[in-house]
């Protein structure tokens, strides 16, 4: 059962973006960049004035501290004994699309309270967010405010074998429970989502570096030929779209090890794979002796929930790495966009190209003919 939504409740000024009419891949990147909220020049509010908003809306009040992130005003508010996470949509988003990302928060609580996923908490008027008209951009913002959740980011531990199948488990499971739920902008057009891979070639235009656009076409022909022909018939729903490392919560001594979930805001439809590809993709080459190995262990504990079909394994192998290419493409195409930030866009991206290079330099991962669901899916080949 999916939260009742109204849409008329929300100024959104613009239509949502129709991709009738945009036939090269250059003006597609730029209409799902912008959808994406990446092409809009962002604006603070003075932190007095969300202050002011959350004593009115929330009758909160107490300690704010703003926490960079890329696009969302993020706030840490301490209130009394308790803290919270404050997130305020940029002029450039969407409120639809926020109101997505809040809807499969609202169900996850209804249909699946077991899930460790970050709880919302509702305005004075019982609302799970509240919108502040914004005249310098073309929506009107969102004011959401959630529990603070404590525990170690998984991307600050080194994980086990067994660690890292539950963290394959704990996504198989967080996407069981989003497999009922829809939403009207539940089809956004998403920079990260990789159905829309194949349209990123013009992105190769800002790698400089010919051996770097070498290993990146590799990856586009083999996503043409081995990912592009299933697209239509991939398993498909909405899907969180973001279990990386910086949006998992952990406490080691937990026999549960994921503690917290975090962070909707790439939630999409899309294949199933492409929410897997994530996870893996955030975790290849970190051991440059065994490229696949810890990527691997994730996939293992999410097919011990969710098996998937041999021919959608095959494309997540792929996937997987074309994810990893994507974030690397983006932060030099976003490099380029913002040259004031160049050094450290750029400096930020290289360990994704060496963990690349080291992915495509050892064995391919062996596919077996049939899984098996009480042994590993895919072993790294010696």
């Amino acid at each position: 059962m999916s939260p009742s939504f109204d849409p008329t409740t929300l100024h959104t000024g613009l239509a949502p973006t129709t991709m009738a009419g945009v036939k090269s891949n250059s003006a597609f990147i730029d209409a799902v960049a912008s959808e994406s909220g990446l092409l809009v020049e962002q604006s603070q509010l003075a932190d007095s004035a969300v202050l002011e908003l959350l004593e009115q809306s929330y009758g909160l009040n107490g300690d704010l501290r703003r926490i960079p992130t890329e696009k969302d005003e993020t706030f840490r508010l301490r209130d009394g004994g308790e803290t919270y996470l404050v997130k305020v949509s940029p002029p450039g988003e969407d409120p639809l699309i926020v109101h997505l990302q809040t809807a499969c928060m609202e169900h996850l609580e209804l249909t699946a309270p077991e899930l460790p996923v970050q709880r919302l908490v509702r305005s004075l008027g019982g609302d799970p967010q509240v919108l502040i008209p914004s005249p310098p951009g073309p929506f009107d913002r969102v004011l959401r405010v959630m529990r603070f959740m404590p525990g170690e980011l998984l991307a600050h531990h080194g994980a086990s074998a067994g660690q890292l199948q539950l963290v394959g488990s704990s996504l198989a499971r967080l996407g069981a429970a989003l497999q009922d739920f829809d939403h009207p902008r539940a089809d956004r057009l998403l920079l990260w989502d990789l159905k829309h891979f194949h349209r990123m070639r013009p992105l190769l235009d800002y790698v400089d570096e010919q051996h770097k656009r070498a290993l990146a076409e590799d990856i586009f022909d083999r996503f043409d030929e081995k990912v592009v022909p299933l697209l239509d018939t991939l398993t498909s729903q909405v899907v969180h779209g973001d279990f990386s490392p910086f949006n998992v919560l952990v406490d080691p001594d937990s026999p549960d090890y994921v503690t917290g979930i975090i962070d909707f805001g790439d939630a999409v439809r899309t294949p199933v794979i492409f929410d897997l590809s994530v996870t893996m993709a955030n975790l290849l080459g970190t051991d440059p002796s065994s490229p696949w190995e810890h990527a691997l262990h994730v996939m293992d504990g999410y097919l011990s929930i969710r098996p998937l079909p041999v021919q959608e394994l095959e494309a997540l192998i792929i996937s997987a790495q074309a994810r990893l290419l994507l974030r690397a493409l983006i932060t030099g195409w976003r490099a380029n966009q913002l040259p004031q930030r160049r050094d450290y866009l750029l400096s930020h991206s290289k360990p994704d190209w060496d963990r690349l290079a080291a992915t495509a330099a050892a064995p391919a991962p062996h596919l077996p003919s049939t899984p098996e669901p009480d042994a590993p899916a895919i072993k790294e080949t010696s």
